[in-house]
Protein backbone atom coordinates (compact mmCIF):
# COMPACT_ATOMS: atom_id res chain seq x y z
CA UNK A 1 0.00 0.00 0.00
CA UNK A 2 1.25 3.05 -1.31
CA UNK A 3 -0.07 5.67 1.86
CA UNK A 4 1.39 9.14 -0.16
CA UNK A 5 -0.13 7.99 -3.21
CA UNK A 6 -3.29 7.60 -1.33
CA UNK A 7 -3.28 10.55 0.38
CA UNK A 8 -2.56 12.59 -2.53
CA UNK A 9 -5.51 11.26 -4.08
CA UNK A 10 -8.02 11.12 -1.46
CA UNK A 11 -7.47 14.56 0.35
CA UNK A 12 -8.66 16.64 -2.62
CA UNK A 13 -10.98 14.41 -3.41
CA UNK A 14 -12.94 14.15 -0.38
CA UNK A 15 -12.44 18.14 -0.33
CA UNK A 16 -14.35 18.33 -3.36
CA UNK A 17 -16.68 15.68 -1.96
CA UNK A 18 -17.24 17.62 1.23
CA UNK A 19 -17.97 21.34 -0.67
CA UNK A 20 -20.38 19.74 -3.39
CA UNK A 21 -22.39 18.11 -0.52
CA UNK A 22 -23.44 21.30 1.33
CA UNK A 23 -23.76 23.31 -1.48
CA UNK A 24 -26.42 20.97 -2.90
CA UNK A 25 -27.87 19.97 0.78
CA UNK A 26 -28.13 23.70 1.35
CA UNK A 27 -29.62 24.69 -2.06
CA UNK A 28 -31.66 21.73 -2.48
CA UNK A 29 -33.20 20.06 0.59
CA UNK A 30 -33.31 23.28 2.89
CA UNK A 31 -36.40 21.12 4.64
CA UNK A 32 -33.76 18.86 6.38
CA UNK A 33 -32.35 20.38 9.97
CA UNK A 34 -29.10 22.35 9.61
CA UNK A 35 -27.35 19.43 11.96
CA UNK A 36 -28.38 16.62 9.68
CA UNK A 37 -26.72 18.45 6.18
CA UNK A 38 -23.69 18.54 8.21
CA UNK A 39 -23.78 14.93 9.66
CA UNK A 40 -24.57 13.78 6.07
CA UNK A 41 -21.89 15.94 4.40
CA UNK A 42 -19.18 14.64 6.87
CA UNK A 43 -20.32 10.76 6.27
CA UNK A 44 -19.98 11.19 2.53
CA UNK A 45 -16.69 12.83 2.86
CA UNK A 46 -15.62 9.94 5.14
CA UNK A 47 -16.61 7.74 3.30
CA UNK A 48 -14.90 8.69 -0.25
CA UNK A 49 -11.79 9.77 2.11
CA UNK A 50 -11.82 5.66 3.35
CA UNK A 51 -12.45 4.56 -0.31
CA UNK A 52 -10.37 6.29 -2.67
CA UNK A 53 -7.10 6.61 0.20
CA UNK A 54 -7.62 2.11 -0.32
CA UNK A 55 -8.37 2.34 -4.09
CA UNK A 56 -5.63 5.08 -5.10
CA UNK A 57 -3.20 3.71 -2.46
CA UNK A 58 -2.99 0.43 -3.96
CA UNK A 59 0.39 -0.42 -5.33
CA UNK A 60 0.17 -1.47 -9.17
CA UNK A 61 1.48 -4.53 -10.15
Amino acid sequence: MDKQRGMKYALPLAAVVAVSSMMLLNSNYTSVPTTNRILIAAGATLVTYILSFILFGIKDK
